[in-house]
Formats: structure tokens, C-alpha cells, sequence
């Protein structure tokens, strides 16, 4: 009886399933299956995932300047070009690396702050100011990285996959 009062009862771990205020016999976290929670490159949930049209930014968010974003453990920049194309895009340049963050918004893709290397919307290496025979050399064998968009209802989309597994863009 005493024990009614105190709030004192023992209680085995086994009836405590459905007790009220069974907390501290349910405090234990399960460990993390990394495999349906990590969406990085490389993992089998990022791999899937990457398979569909991602929302990445919304369409609001595209103003004068880059932005940047993290997307599925990759460190990306969205942009709207003067021509109204928007671009994601591996945020460090395939260059020096320097962060496309701080690159200029062109009438046709963006251009890198650090060199001036200009990418079309795709990651293609459009002009290497002060070489031009440089940048038609370049363009052949190497490319930013940047992923096709689709625009809908003030979101921006991004397929991250494989480029020859890519769908349409779903029509709900």
C-alpha cells in the first residue's frame, strides 16, 4: 500500500510496453540504418533517389545572384541566366574550384569569379577569357558539372542521375 502512495512500484522492463509515462525503459535510440537515411552519392537510398525529378529551390529564390544550395550531400548553385534558362551546377569550379556562389549571372550561364571561365546552363565551358582557342579545347574534354532542370509551379526540379535513365517530368 505504501508503495500506491510513493508512486514507488517496480516495475519489470517486460509489462512496460503499454504503461503511461514509460519513457525511461523506452529512452534507447535504435541505431541508424545507413541505408535507408543517407542520400549521399554512392549510398543505395542516394542512388535511388537521384533516379527522380528532385525539388532543389524554389523559383523565387533565382534573383541577380547565385544560390547556393546542398542537395542529396552535393554542394550545388542554382542560377536563372538573363535568357531566363536556369542552371544547377557543381558549385566549385572545374577549374580552381572556386565557389560559383560568387560567380556573375551572364546572358547565357554564369561566369566564374575567380578566372572568368564562362558555363552554359548544361556545364559547358562557353569561353577562357584571354584564350579563345583555350576554351574551344576545353570545351571538348572537360565540363562543369550541372544537372538538367524543370521549372513548375515556383519550384525548380533536378535530375541528379544517370543522364540516360532520366524521366519525363511527372504529370500529376
Amino acid at each position: 500500500m505504501n508503495e500506491m502512495r510513493t508512486g514507488t512500484k517496480k516495475r519489470s522492463k517486460d509489462n512496460t510496453a503499454n504503461m503511461p509515462f514509460s519513457g525511461y525503459f523506452k529512452r534507447d535510440t535504435p541505431a541508424e540504418d545507413a541505408e535507408i537515411t543517407h542520400t549521399d552519392a554512392g549510398t543505395p537510398l542516394g542512388e535511388y533517389m537521384r533516379r527522380f525529378w528532385q525539388p532543389v529551390c524554389m523559383t523565387e529564390q533565382l534573383t541577380d545572384v547565385p544560390l547556393a544550395i546542398r542537395i542529396m550531400g552535393e554542394d550545388l548553385v542554382a542560377f536563372r541566366d538573363h535568357s531566363g534558362n536556369i542552371g544547377v551546377l557543381a558549385r566549385h569550379c572545374c577549374h580552381r574550384g572556386a565557389s560559383l556562389e560568387y560567380g556573375v549571372i551572364q546572358d547565357q550561364g554564369i561566369r566564374c569569379c575567380y578566372h572568368a571561365f564562362h558555363f552554359d546552363t548544361d556545364g559547358t565551358i562557353l569561353e577562357v577569357p584571354g584564350e579563345p582557342d583555350l576554351g574551344e579545347r576545353l570545351s571538348k574534354v572537360i565540363s562543369q558539372g550541372a544537372y538538367p532542370t524543370f521549372e513548375r509551379d515556383g519550384l525548380v526540379f533536378a535530375y541528379m542521375g544517370p543522364p540516360d535513365l532520366k524521366p519525363a517530368f511527372p504529370e500529376y
